[in-house]
């Protein structure tokens, strides 16, 4: 996640109201080395203010490791019957063979009147982990294939050049600016 991203979905979900003790499952969250260490500013711009306003955090990944709550497969969520006042998918379904399948389990985990935000690259390059499938949709696109009327935000981020990865400067130059995807939409009911 991008510096500018976890600021955006900062914002956006500081934007909304959140009870204490609301739920918010993190999907496709990696570990807790990766969101504290690697790339702190995950958990500090969007879960230590959520954490802060006695909010529930769940973290699911693929990958059991420390930090991980729930062990599966986002296109495969047959076990989870909970619903969550806020499901997040931060740079998730360009690495899912089964989009549908993982947008369908998407929308099915957030409970009626809560809120789905996912972000997408939308100009990057591919970037296995391990997989990658080249999906790079406009935040229109994105909206649209959720489906849900209420959508509360929007818009494509064109990534500044503080962000951590510098290295890659062969792609830097021909997708520059690289850009996100990002989208909060409510769900009906």
């Amino acid at each position: 996640m991008f510096v500018d991203e976890s600021l955006w979905i900062r914002d956006a979900l500081a934007a909304v109201p959140l009870a204490p003790g609301a739920s918010l499952l993190d999907v496709g969250s990696s570990t807790l080395h990766f969101r504290t260490v690697a790339q702190s500013w995950v958990d500090g711009n969007v879960f230590a203010p959520l954490r802060a306003r006695g909010v529930r955090i769940l973290h699911l990944d693929a990958r059991s490791d420390p930090g991980v709550d729930i062990v599966a497969d986002a296109a495969q969520l047959d076990g989870i019957d909970q619903a969550f006042d806020v499901v997040v998918a931060a740079n998730v379904l360009e690495h899912v063979i089964d989009r549908d399948g993982t947008l369908r389990n998407l929308r099915r985990l957030v409970r009626p009147g809560g809120l789905l935000l996912v972000t997408v690259p939308h100009r990057y390059p591919l970037h296995p982990d391990p997989i990658d499938t080249g999906f790079r949709p406009t935040a229109d696109v994105l909206a649209a294939l959720i489906g849900w009327p209420d959508l509360l935000r929007q818009e494509v981020l064109a990534i500044g050049e503080r962000e951590h990865y510098r290295g890659a400067r062969f792609w830097r130059r021909r997708l520059r600016p690289w850009q996100v995807a990002c989208i909060l939409v409510r769900r009906p009911g």
